[in-house]
């Protein structure tokens, strides 16, 4: 089974493989490069067209820039715009939502797909649950709640496991704080008030944990946020629920949902309830797969399957951009297949692998 989603860029996956799709939230820092994912085959070029333009229709009429426009037909603009509120978020939507869509057409379909946070309505749009337009008014609603009910509160990344995360957390006796999502073995996100928040992390530096605020503006997957979940749930629940086309997997209920779930509801618990990726993993490796897949910009997740399932294979489609040593220029983005786990040290601390 070959993939060339640029040139020189061509890897291998056996015919027999059963893919992960994993969708991240939106604590990770990769820029979007829609551009190297258009080179993956004829016919993505029109695949990225028609979802951007789905997702454009779902956008308000005034105060957000064009998807297309920033993503597609001028993408050089793509970082100032995103300094607005939630322009990232939505880009992030719809680079996932792409990069599925590619990959389907390409001959690699998911046999699974698990959300985190952010990205369980891609996940749940690309399972056949809600329309690409409906999936962006959504997430549009969801920022704007984020936005005005966690304001003055953040999240961090703590290099540790969640016990001494908890530890960390008594020492300063600072109980606004509290585990937001346990990502990989020792990799484990706290989310809180700003100022509880930075004690924390200054803690954690100080007892040698390696720790980082992360780019995400806003109280998530923290029991102050009860209520926020409920004004959510009366603005998407309208929205039409179709049947799930594929078992999707939720870190935050910890199973695959069913179609007699309210998925609307399961949404909105990703809000106040916190994040259980290594479990959710596993129980996805039990049930058949044997890769995971990155679907979206650069490759955190697939950090965290192979952190917590040694050895799996994992293919990211547009990795994050690297660094050329000597012109300080970025490198090309393109997909890359691994079959080796990172040290800890490996997994990037400004804001991935995240929510």
């Amino acid at each position: 089974m070959s993939f060339a989603f640029a040139p020189g860029w061509t890897h291998e996956l056996k015919p027999d493989d059963v893919c992960a799709f994993l969708f991240p939230g939106t604590g990770s820092a990769a820029a979007p490069d829609l551009l190297a994912l258009s080179a993956a085959g004829p016919s993505a070029p029109r695949i990225i067209g028609d979802v951007v333009d789905a997702v454009d229709e779902g956008l308000p009429r005034s105060g957000w820039p064009s998807m297309r426009s920033i993503l597609v037909n001028d993408p050089a603009s793509y970082r100032a715009a995103a300094r607005s509120p939630g322009v990232a978020q939505l880009a992030a939507y719809a680079t996932s939502v792409s990069v599925e869509r590619v990959l389907r057409a390409e001959g690699l379909a998911p046999g699974f797909a698990i959300g985190q946070s952010f990205g369980e309505i891609a996940a749940m749009v690309c399972a056949g649950v809600f329309s690409v337009s409906d999936g962006a008014r959504m997430a549009v609603s969801l920022v704007g709640v984020l936005s005005r009910r966690g304001e003055g509160g953040g999240m961090g990344l703590m290099e540790a496991d969640e016990d001494a995360v908890r530890d960390c957390i008594e020492q300063t006796g600072e109980s606004q704080v509290v585990v937001a999502c346990l990502n990989a073995p020792g990799v484990t996100v706290v989310s809180g008030p700003d100022g509880p928040l930075e004690a924390v992390l200054a803690a954690a530096v100080q007892g040698g944990i390696r720790a980082v605020r992360l780019a995400v503006p806003y109280l998530s997957h923290h029991p102050a946020m009860a209520g926020a979940d409920d004004e959510w749930y009366a603005m998407i629940r309208a929205f039409d629920q179709r049947p799930l086309e594929l078992p999707v997997y939720s870190p935050v209920r910890g199973r695959a949902y069913r179609d007699d779930d309210d998925l609307h509801r399961a949404l909105t618990d990703c809000i106040v309830k916190p994040v259980r990726l290594p479990e959710i993993l596993r129980a996805v490796h039990a049930a058949g797969t044997t890769a995971f897949t990155e679907a979206g910009a650069g490759n955190a997740l697939c950090q965290c399957a192979r952190l917590t399932i040694p050895g799996v294979p994992t293919l990211a489609p547009l990795r994050e951009r690297r660094r050329a040593p000597a012109s300080g220029a970025d490198e090309p983005s393109g997909p890359s297949v691994s079959k080796s786990a990172p040290g800890i040290s490996g997994v990037p601390a400004q804001g991935k692998p995240m929510d």
